[in-house]
């Protein structure tokens, strides 16, 4: 054990026969250890209360290989290919730990559409830390519940476990190995990654078999040869033009702020760009325009000492704080300068919409972007729940050349998040996003879509889910597209015991087929559409 650590456990009060028992006999000391935090932190009675604990959050512990579904409705004969949807689904019926949405293993649910007929599969993304809780027959690690809320019996249960690694209790798993890349999923090159940003990309074992894509979740970590030393992204921005991936990254424990630029399967840049006490806590989403990139500066902040304080939690939204966006050029180095435009208000962001350039009168370069922009922020972290606020659809014009935030507008009142759009657009002016109607819904995940014109700020149609709940409404364009709205919304829709893929037409926003999934999935958002052509180009 370090000095440090020492330190650590005499600050905590723990007696030095304490110390010298976990050398001795550690086993023991630990689970009394675990009881004290459990009873401590109460989880069970938390749990009872929470949202999370509605059966279309628990998990689904059936996999699958290509089962039929079910069609309703006809899949139109242009689109064919997989769609891939990650999500949290923990291996257990049972947990000491506080629950919440980020809670549990990654779980991939496939549709494919090949040859007019659809097939449904899922898998658990095998990473360590899936695998030691396999062997141990229970949660190894702290969970995020157990952080985001959960106070000094959290902290106690993060320290905990840090010893129990250095005692050889569980197994020791990297900081940054040990996720559970449960966020989203998308395609570079020859790989397919799972990604979660607090961690390495999830490198997924990929083959085809008569055209059929198969996963079983295993895969290992990438850290592009040893170029990625810190965390990476969730939501990179993908350049239609070469495919590149745009990502930035913020590390809670030192505050450095990264930006990243993958090329080719390689990092061919990886810059830090600020260190930020406190840390920014969550840098999930990033806009790229034809020559620079934006990141938003989120008021929710990270500070590991509040978990001792009032908010029990080292998420914190700071309403001092307000809501500022950086811009680089997208051929940053390091040494450059960052520009940042700070806004009016406090702000957190978890999705963007696109972002382009405009010329203006003076000759002068704006940057235009929009997205859904939280006004403050609970330290529970209360994604996809009840408890979590109302995010309101934005509108900012940065100028390049004043530096100053020219143009800031709320586009709408009502509660619409998780943004799509038409992604062979990027960085170029576009009308239409896809927005989830999470007001109707009570705040859990979406019940219908809204198609909302962002440049004349008009509604302009909106397609009810009825009794499902949506994650999603992924924009696919339509092969040879001449118009930008030319493709489909594909969402995977849940409730406590069905699930089925819809299928609508972009432009008339009408229904095309429901494909009904044989088994529940639970309630999950991010995911990604690979066409045959982009199946072929896999390892």
């Amino acid at each position: 054990m370090s000095i440090l650590g020492l330190i650590c456990l005499i600050l905590l009060g723990i007696p030095a026969l304490l110390i010298l028992m976990a050398f001795v006999a550690p086993k023991p000391l630990f689970a009394a250890a675990d009881g004290m935090i459990k009873r401590s932190m109460d989880a069970e009675s938390y749990n009872q209360q929470s949202a999370y604990s509605g059966k279309g959050f628990a998990p689904q512990h059936t996999e699958l290989s290509h089962a039929d579904i079910r069609v309703e409705g006809e899949i139109p004969d242009d689109l064919s290919g997989v769609y891939l949807r990650n999500g949290t689904n923990s291996q257990f019926s049972s947990t000491d730990s506080r629950v919440h949405m980020f809670n549990g293993d990654g779980m991939l649910h496939q549709i494919q559409l090949l040859d007019g007929a659809a097939t449904y599969s899922n898998t658990y993304v095998r990473t360590p830390r899936f695998a030691a809780g396999r062997a141990h027959g229970a949660e190894v690690f702290p969970e995020f519940g157990d952080i985001a809320g959960g106070g000094k019996p959290g902290l106690f249960k993060l320290i905990l476990s840090t010893l129990k690694q250095r005692f050889g209790v569980i197994p020791k798993i990297e900081t940054l190995e040990n996720g559970s890349s449960t966020t989203a999923i998308q395609k570079h090159g020859s790989k397919l990654y799972a990604l979660q940003e607090t961690c390495f990309p999830f490198a997924l074992n990929t083959k085809l078999e008569s055209g059929r894509l198969i996963l079983d979740g295993s895969g290992d970590w990438d850290n592009f040869d040893g170029e990625l030393q810190a965390p990476f992204t969730a939501h990179p921005k993908i350049d239609p033009a070469n495919g590149s991936w745009t990502t930035y990254s913020t590390d809670l424990m030192s505050g450095a702020l990264r930006y990243a630029l993958l090329e080719d399967g390689k990092l061919t840049k990886n810059v830090e760009l600020a260190n930020m006490d406190p840390a920014l806590s969550f840098l999930h989403d990033c806009y790229l325009t034809d020559n620079y990139s934006v990141f938003p500066d989120s008021s929710l902040r990270f500070n590991s000492k509040e978990m001792m304080g009032e908010h029990q939690s080292p998420f914190v939204f700071n309403a001092e704080y307000k809501l500022r966006f950086g811009v680089i050029n997208r051929q940053h180095e390091a040494g450059d300068s960052v520009q940042w435009f700070t806004t009016d208000l406090p702000g957190h962001i978890w999705h963007t919409i696109n972002a382009w350039e405009e010329t203006r009168e003076d000759g002068g370069t704006d940057i235009v972007l929009s997205a859904p922009v939280y006004r403050s922020y609970p330290s529970t972290v209360p994604i996809h729940s009840p408890e979590e606020p109302h995010a309101y659809l934005t509108l900012y014009r940065l100028n390049l050349d004043s530096g100053e935030v020219t143009e800031q507008r709320q586009l709408l009142d009502h509660f619409y998040e998780r943004p799509s759009f038409n992604t062979h657009m990027i960085g170029k002016k576009t009308r239409y996003a896809y927005l989830l109607d999470e007001e109707a819904s009570g705040g859990i995940m979406g019940k219908g879509v809204l198609k909302y014109d962002v440049v004349n700020e008009q509604e302009v149609a909106y397609f009810d889910y009825g009794d499902f709940f949506g994650g999603e409404a992924l924009f696919v364009a339509r092969d040879g597209a001449s118009e930008e709205d030319d493709g489909y919304l594909i969402d995977l829709l849940m409730t406590e015991n069905q699930a089925y893929l819809l299928i609508l037409n972009a432009q008339s926003m009408t229904e095309l087929a429901k494909l009904h999934l044989p088994q529940r999935v639970p309630f999950g958002v991010h995911a990604c559409w690979l066409t045959n052509g982009q199946l072929q180009e896999l390892n």
